[in-house]
């Protein structure tokens, strides 16, 4: 596994963000918000950790994600997903801006 961080802005820590985007409601296109915990962010992307039980789509060129109180929506495209167990992937999400 390549471990060169590939990121050029600087990352702000989950345990540095304001409560309401610890935790996004995510859409990966299912019309369903599933949860997904913020590891951290960027001005650029985000990186998180979610359980999807069907697996991660291996297309996705837009996702939606929800402040955890639905004010803030943010969209992007999924540019990283690795597995960690059988439903939990570790995501990496540019944003559109």
């Amino acid at each position: 596994m390549d471990n060169h961080e590939r990121r050029k802005h600087e990352r702000i820590s989950k345990s540095d963000l304001p409560f309401i985007f610890k935790t996004l409601l995510v859409d990966v296109g299912m019309s369903v918000h599933v949860p997904a915990d913020t590891i951290d962010v960027s001005t650029t992307g985000i990186g998180m950790n979610l359980s999807l039980p069907q697996g991660i789509p291996t297309k996705i060129d837009h996702i939606s994600l929800f402040s955890s109180d639905n004010i803030h929506e943010f969209s992007g495209r999924i540019v990283h997903a690795e597995r960690l167990k059988e439903d939990q992937y570790r995501v990496g999400v540019a944003l559109k801006i």
